[in-house]
C-alpha cells in the first residue's frame, strides 16, 4: 500500500472519530506501522481536520524522520505496543463518551453478553491510571496488549489495535457500541450474561471470522 494511501486512511479515520464524537478538540491519536517506520498523528491538532502535512513519520525508536509538527505526546504508548505485538500495524486511541464513562468510574467492559464482542475482542479490560504519555503507563499496558486488542484506560479513554487502521477503528466502534448497550441495559434491569458453555462455543468460531485464537486467553 502506498504512503499516500496510508496517510489518507489516517485523515479519513480522524474525521470519523471527530464526527462520531469519539474525540473532541485535539483529543486522541492514530498511528500506522509500515516497514520499519511509523506514521503518527501530531500533537495539538484536531483529528477531524488533519492534512497530509500534519502527519509525522518516525522510526521505531521515536526519532522524527519527516514532519513539520511534533508527534503526539502519547507516542511512547504506540511504540510500546508495536514492540510487543508484531501482528499489530495500527493503533487507535480515542475518548468515546460511553467507553470513557466506564473508564473514569473504574469499570471494565468484561461482561460476557454480546456474541460479536466475545468473538472479536473477548472482553475489554481496564488498565489502571498513569499519567498519559509516560513510561509508567506504557509499563502498565504491556501485560494487557499481549492478550487483548481493546482496552479501557482508567480516567482517560479507550485504545484499540488492528492489523490495519480500519480494523483498529472498527474495534473502537465495537467498544463504544458495547459500552452504550451495556449502559442502557443496566437501566432496564439485570444484565443476563452468557454461561461458560455458550462462551466456549463462540470462542470456537474465531478462526472462521479470522480472529486470533488466543485473544483474551489467560
Amino acid at each position: 500500500m502506498s504512503l499516500n494511501k496510508l496517510k489518507s486512511d489516517i485523515i479519513e479515520i480522524g474525521k470519523l472519530l471527530h464526527q462520531k464524537n469519539f474525540v473532541a478538540s485535539n483529543d486522541g491519536n492514530l498511528s500506522i506501522r509500515y516497514n520499519d517506520k511509523i506514521l503518527i498523528t501530531p500533537t495539538c491538532t484536531s483529528k477531524g481536520f488533519l492534512t497530509f502535512d500534519d502527519i509525522v513519520e518516525i522510526d521505531l525508536e521515536g526519532n522524527i524522520l519527516k514532519g513539520i509538527k511534533e508527534p503526539t505526546s502519547e507516542m511512547l504508548m504506540h511504540l510500546t505496543i508495536y514492540n510487543f505485538r508484531n501482528d499489530i500495524n495500527a493503533i487507535c486511541h480515542a475518548h468515546p463518551i460511553y467507553s470513557t464513562a466506564y473508564a473514569i468510574t473504574g469499570k471494565s467492559l468484561s461482561k460476557k453478553v454480546l456474541p460479536e464482542v466475545i468473538i472479536s475482542l473477548h472482553e475489554i479490560p481496564l488498565v489502571k491510571y498513569s499519567t498519559p504519555g509516560t513510561k509508567e503507563l506504557s509499563k502498565k499496558l504491556i501485560p494487557y496488549v499481549k492478550k487483548y486488542d481493546a482496552l479501557l484506560l482508567e480516567n482517560h479513554g479507550a485504545l484499540t489495535l488492528g492489523k490495519d487502521l480500519w480494523e483498529a477503528y472498527y474495534k473502537m466502534e465495537t467498544v463504544e457500541h458495547f459500552a452504550k448497550i451495556l449502559f442502557v441495559a443496566k437501566q432496564l434491569g439485570k444484565v443476563k450474561e452468557l454461561n461458560s458453555k455458550e462462551v466456549k462455543k463462540l470462542i470456537a468460531q474465531r478462526e472462521k471470522f479470522g480472529v486470533r485464537k488466543d485473544i483474551g486467553k489467560n
